[in-house]
């Protein structure tokens, strides 16, 4: 089961009966439970659940339903024409990432810069910097004595990064050595900074400046300072963001402990990325980089930018033609009528929400089919096309005159495919779909294993099974796998699959296992056997580099199927 297969089980149990349990959704996923424990804490990160001691609580949150999420997402909305992609660090957006640079479709890179992307967003460092100088001048202004400043960021992302260094930097440039800064990781979300900021907090009491990278962890800064009842008085803070009235609420609040936050103006945001995918698909160039504006936001200046009302806060449109460059606001005649689609991984943040409604309004205006969809939704699709090249690169590893075992699974399916024209070939199977695609070409010498047929899987199992296997000696096994990952090496999603599959690595000279991006750091219910057992992994381009060296310093030779060369 992919992960994005997983989520929308977990979600859906979460969200209708309020409550589950690490072991009750082990079960419903079919894997284990460590695995389903990394799932709810991505799922925590993505604000989409609340991660507790055992499982995971319903969350509740500001109106998504304008971002549409696995269950309400279509397949229409996963094969855009272009391709908007927010700061997510997961397999899923990976997968799309790569499919967006293999179409050779515009491909743009939301706030935080990704490889084979054109950038759009802030200039992270100097909105950080420029907050930090002004943080400096106010503190030396307003409080004697050293400033004991606590920075929260978040590490795995190089635009809060970025902010977070130029803070650093802006602040020391005001206040030199009257700087005490400590750095924390806040993951981003509201309840780990919470969290997080509760345990540094007591330990430093001391502390009258917080920084954040963003609203959400800014305002649970406040809130974490002010439930030790430390004096909110004594308190400065400062974020980069501005995604919404529940941050531009309190920091119109007079004497209120958030005394400014450079905005970054999802509105403009929006507006700009449409008209920079729209002026893609005409041909025009536009750089590597669109950099959009910042201001800086205090109570006395949020009125000059955004205007309230009873519902919250509204960006004064008036203000576009002020801060954006006057050739992004000159109209385009002719704009194909494409899709577009703007992938997040934070539904329930007011950036995205405010952000997505921006592209909702100028693609309207201009024509162009858009959808905001949660990164989680389903890409079976392309899990399938990715499964196909692995297949077709593991036929490319058979060479004539040798014994081959292929597993049960879409990828040896594949490869069975692309077996054709080998001489003196013996295909040893327990696939019933693998037999049906040999059995018409009659220069391959074709073993069926026999064995308890598994009607699900169309594979047969059990002990017939294995005694053919002892019987018999191969070149290769080509093992399908469930799950793969260092801790607990190769997975199945069922204990007679895993059974077979043991056996047929005992009865081959060379292992070659095939796996998908998604797979892998995924542990399926049952253990197989260990990675070293493996010789080759054949597997596609959503590997990512980290993964790559960590089997490659195990001995196992990697095969990136799609690509001529390998690791």
């Amino acid at each position: 089961m992919i992960p994005s297969e997983r989520d929308t089980i977990i979600l859906t149990q979460v969200n209708e009966q309020g409550i589950a349990t690490v072991r009750d959704l082990a079960q419903a996923c079919d894997v284990t439970e460590m695995t389903i424990r990394r799932d709810l804490s991505r799922l925590d990160a993505q604000g989409l659940l609340r991660r507790t001691y055992g499982g995971a609580v319903k969350r509740t949150g500001p109106d998504t339903a304008h971002i549409a999420d696995a269950s309400q997402a279509g397949q229409a909305d996963l094969e855009p024409d272009a391709l908007i992609l927010a700061p997510v660090q997961n397999n899923t957006a990976h997968t799309l990432r790569e499919r967006a640079i293999r179409n050779q479709i515009p491909f743009i890179a939301e706030s935080s810069p990704q490889a084979g992307a054109v950038y759009l967003g802030p200039d992270n460092y100097r909105a950080g910097y420029e907050l930090g100088e002004w943080t400096g001048d106010y503190y030396r202004a307003h409080v004697d004595g050293q400033a004991h400043i606590l920075c929260i960021s978040q590490y795995d992302l190089a635009n809060t990064k970025a902010r977070t260094d130029g803070f650093v930097d802006g602040v020391r440039a005001t206040l030199g050595d009257d700087a005490q800064i400590l750095t924390v990781d806040g993951r981003g979300t509201y309840s780990e900074v919470y969290r997080i900021a509760t345990d540094v907090l007591r330990l430093h009491p001391h502390t009258n400046v917080i920084f954040a990278i963003n609203d959400d962890s800014i305002l649970a800064g406040i809130q974490a300072y002010s439930g030790l009842r430390y004096d909110t008085d004594r308190l400065i803070a400062v974020n980069v963001g501005g995604e919404g009235s529940t941050l531009f609420n309190v920091l119109q609040q007079p004497g209120g402990p958030l005394k400014a936050c450079m905005a970054l103006f999802p509105e403009i945001v929006g507006y700009v990325g449409v008209e920079l995918v729209a002026r893609l698909w005409l041909g025009e160039a536009v750089g590597a980089e669109v950099i959009t504006p910042r201001a800086l936001l205090t109570a006395d200046t949020l009125g000059d930018y955004y205007a309230k009302h009873d519902g919250g806060w509204t960006f004064d449109a008036a203000r576009l033609a002020a801060l954006v460059d006057p050739a992004w606001l000159e109209s385009r005649t002719h704009v194909p009528r494409n899709k577009l689609s703007f992938v997040v991984h934070y539904p329930t943040h007011e950036w995205y929400q405010n952000l997505a409604r921006s592209m909702q309004q100028r693609a309207d205006a201009l024509g162009i089919e858009f959808s905001a969809v949660d990164v989680n939704a389903n890409v079976k699709a392309e899990i399938r096309d990715l499964r196909c090249l692995i297949g077709k690169a593991a036929a490319e590893y058979v060479g004539d005159g040798e014994t081959i075992i292929l597993d049960t699974g879409t990828a040896t399916s594949d490869m069975a495919c692309y077996l054709s024209g080998r001489q003196n070939l013996m295909v040893i199977t327990n696939s019933i779909d693998v037999c049906k695609l040999i059995q018409p070409d009659t220069q391959i010498d074709l073993v069926l294993t026999g064995g308890n047929l598994d009607r699900e899987a169309q594979a047969l199992v059990g002990r017939g099974a294995r005694l053919l296997l002892k019987q018999l000696h191969a070149d290769k096994v080509f093992l399908v796998a469930g799950g793969l990952s260092s801790a607990f090496g190769i997975s199945s999603a069922t204990e007679a699959e895993a059974d077979i599959r043991r056996s047929m690595i005992q009865a081959a000279r060379e292992v070659i296992v095939l796996a998908d991006h998604t797979v892998i750091d995924t542990d399926a219910k049952f253990h197989v056997d260990g990675i070293d057992r493996i010789d080759t992994l054949i597997t596609d381009t959503g590997i990512r580099a980290s993964q790559s060296l960590e089997f490659t310093q195990q001995g196992i030779k990697i095969i990136i199927a799609g690509q001529s060369t390998c690791s």
